[in-house]
């Protein structure tokens, strides 16, 4: 009721600013409060707002110590909001027209250039980019922001020109040769980058050779065969190329997931007690683990406070909530920010059984989807049903569509108005990507193949089936999965969208649903 009245008659209070910033209400009681004491006067009282993470709160903080003469302090302030390329950049500069060279200092560039030029802001990043020249990072920006947009090659000669070490990682995923590819990843392998750089670097080359060029795929296997850090990628994939070369009759180790692997093959050995992949396909649960009548039953806000403000409709705030809780996971679900609920509620996924109500928050069935069990499960995995979503790749929407494919799938509707920025909006997007998951459904049959074309491309599944052959078991799927699957990404998601259609089917079908091999 305190937020209420604040929300209504202003929140400039030290009398509530205890109160509220002890509660779950305490990020958007500091913007609210910044903006307030600042639209006041009240600079002293809005610079105690500097723990708040919006950047509009920042930015009031900033002016507001700049008022009370805590230059030094704002500026810092000013520089990290800055940086992000969603700030509000044209109203910092208009407000540091006399002195503005703090906030083109280079580390705070980088930053900004390189968020830039990751959401495709291409003629921004450049326009930031031309306050680096000189900068040892220039050029190495330079090929990541025209990579982004799409200008491979010109991002090629870029990286070239560069001397960050970093650059290794681009080029070899830019080239196009495999031997040049090959020498492109020794040469990222003796630099030093960090740890995580090189584990990426190495499953990309060796998941790229592995059905390229099996004797590179072997002189890759080698670069890492010693490498500090890499031993259980050399396991897996030497493990991997086992199978592939002779079948069931491998010497394989006991790491996971091979252990499953022994599994598929044998039909003898541990599997996962806990609900993945390889527990659904190679030991199916006879029942669902939770009580389905209970999880919704419980489905409901028990915290009067939030309850209350909820039933007021103040949803366009709340969803500025940072503390993780059980409530505040089913409060972002019941406001619609369904992939803030799930991103809360994923910290309490072994508490379940005290919070039932957060399974049908960690897989929730926005209205838009009705009875369309596979289509969630896809878009689970997509965007957590973020509508804006914007992968790395240039993917949009719900269920990520490329503009490419989305222009393939608009002629097949007979959508003659077609145009990639419609992929934003919902509506279109779940048609769009329904259409295509269950036209893939139609073709491979399986929804683990259909859920592997819809991530990897169709020719690439129809290509590892050729070598594969027939898949006529869950044995034979798992196998499939991960030995004849080109990329780590596609494994892992199909992994992940057997699961989401395992407990979308037991909380809002049939229960049967999941079980891949009972499908027409």
């Amino acid at each position: 009721m305190e937020f209420e009245r604040a929300l209504k008659e202003g929140a400039c209070s030290q009398v509530i600013f205890k109160e509220l910033t002890e509660t779950e209400l305490k990020e958007p009681f500091l913007l609210l409060y910044s903006e307030d004491c600042l639209s006041r006067g009240s600079y002293s009282l809005a610079a105690k707002a500097k723990g708040v993470k919006n950047l509009y709160g920042k930015l009031n903080v900033a002016l507001s110590l700049r008022k009370v003469g805590r230059e030094g302090e704002a500026e810092e302030i000013l520089k990290e909001v800055f940086s992000f390329a969603d700030a509000p950049s044209e109203d910092i500069l208009s407000l540091n027209l006399k002195e503005s060279s703090f906030l083109f200092e280079p580390k705070v560039l980088r930053k900004k250039v390189w968020l830039l030029a990751s959401q495709r802001n291409t003629d921004e990043a450049l326009f930031y980019l031309s306050y680096l020249r000189g900068d040892p990072y220039y050029f190495y920006l330079l090929g990541y922001t025209y990579m982004k947009a799409g200008r491979r090659d010109t991002a090629e000669s870029f990286f070239k020109l560069s001397s960050v070490p970093k650059r290794f990682f681009y080029l070899l995923f830019l080239s196009k040769e495999p031997v040049e590819k090959l020498n492109y990843f020794k040469q990222l392998l003796d630099s030093p980058v960090p740890l995580a750089v090189k584990r990426r670097a190495s499953v990309y080359m060796l998941d790229y050779l592995f059905m390229k060029d099996l004797g590179l795929f072997r002189s890759a296997l080698s670069l890492v065969s010693n490498r500090k850090g890499l031993k259980d990628i050399y396991t897996y994939f030497k493990d991997r190329y086992s199978i592939f070369t002779k079948g069931c009759k491998a010497k394989i180790s006991n790491s996971v997931p091979q252990r499953w692997w022994k599994v598929a093959c044998s039909g003898r050995g541990e599997l996962p007690k806990r609900i993945n992949f390889y527990s659904l396909m190679l030991n199916p649960p006879k029942k669902f683990p939770f009580d389905k009548e209970e999880v919704f039953k419980s489905f409901k806000l028990t915290d009067p406070g939030l309850n209350y403000l909820y039933s007021k409709g103040y949803c366009q705030v709340l969803t500025l909530i940072e503390e993780k809780t059980p409530q505040t996971a089913l409060l972002m679900n019941l406001c619609g920010d369904y992939r803030k609920g799930i991103k809360f509620a994923s910290p309490f996924r072994g508490k379940i059984g005290r919070y039932p109500y957060l399974l049908a928050v960690l897989y929730p069935k926005p209205p838009l989807f009705k009875d369309d069990l596979i289509s969630l499960s896809i878009a689970r995995q997509e965007s957590l049903f973020e509508p804006r979503a914007l992968s790395r790749s240039g993917a949009r929407g719900l269920m990520q569509i490329m503009p490419l494919t989305g222009r393939y799938i608009a002629k097949k509707l007979k959508r003659e108005d077609y145009d990639k920025s419609m992929l934003f909006d919902p509506e279109l997007n779940y048609r769009f990507g329904s259409y295509y998951i269950h036209s893939l459904l139609k073709k491979f049959k399986l929804f683990p193949l259909a859920a592997a074309g819809y991530n990897g491309g169709p020719a690439r599944v129809s290509k590892a089936l050729k070598l594969f052959g027939k898949i006529k078991t869950p044995s034979d799927l798992v196998i499939f999965t991960d030995v004849y699957l080109p990329f780590a990404e596609t494994r892992d998601y199909v992994k992940r969208t057997a699961v989401n259609l395992y407990f979308y089917s037991n909380l809002y079908g049939e229960g049967e649903e999941w079980r891949t091999f009972l499908r027409p």
